[in-house]
């Protein structure tokens, strides 16, 4: 299975130096992906004919900023990315990866994939603010809220010491301008290495 250009799991490994292991646990991911997208709406068939370069690889990029051991929420996990590729990668017991989303057939594909690819995670099923109370070390996000808002749902975590892994589009500097109106953090900025976006790493995080 690869992408419409070619691009896939070997070249994903190349790449990245992943992991034979982590490897296998990702093409799981997206076999039960490739099953689930016929039930739900989970990602087009434009999008998956390019699977690998634009959604694994652009999760993957995100594993060396999280942390190696610790707990991790994703915010609106939807179709897995970027947790379900982020938690193959997982080797210690002591990571964990906890996913919130509030669309019920989308939590059951997530636990398919959770069950299949024998990964350390769960699934949640709610809205994010109402989830606040579960212990993390480091929040991931993507596509699901403008950077103001983002922080906003990620405040109860960053004010007590997590951190955030944020993968924003081309227009990540818009939404760092304006994050900053309403909010103080210390951040870096790390080029993607999948298109014009950036990740963006935040802490250290207050209300103006």
């Amino acid at each position: 299975m690869a992408d419409r250009d070619g691009f896939g799991a070997k070249d994903l490994a190349k790449a990245e130096n992943v992991s034979r292991e982590t490897l296998e646990r990702i093409e799981t991911v997206v076999a039960e992906l490739d099953e689930w997208r016929f039930k739900i709406n989970l990602i087009g068939p434009s999008e998956f004919d390019q699977v690998w370069r634009r959604h694994v690889w652009d999760s993957w990029q995100l594993f060396p900023h999280i942390p190696v051991s610790g707990k991790v929420i994703d915010l609106g996990s939807g179709s897995g990315f970027p947790a379900l590729i982020l938690a193959a990668g997982f080797a210690s017991q002591e990571s964990h990866m906890t996913m919130i989303e509030s669309v019920g057939k989308k939590c059951a594909f997530l636990r398919a994939a959770v069950q299949a690819a024998d990964l350390q995670a769960n699934v949640i099923q709610g809205r994010v603010e109402s989830v606040n109370s579960i212990h993390a070390d480091c929040i991931t996000a993507r596509a699901f809220a403008p950077l103001p808002k983002l922080l906003d749902y990620a405040e109860p975590w960053l004010k007590a010491g997590a951190y955030g892994v944020f993968p924003k589009g081309r227009r990540w500097e818009e939404e760092l301008t304006a994050a900053q109106e309403s909010w103080r953090f210390a951040y870096e900025a790390i080029p993607s290495v999948t298109g014009d976006g950036a990740i963006l790493k935040i802490s250290e995080v207050s209300r103006v």
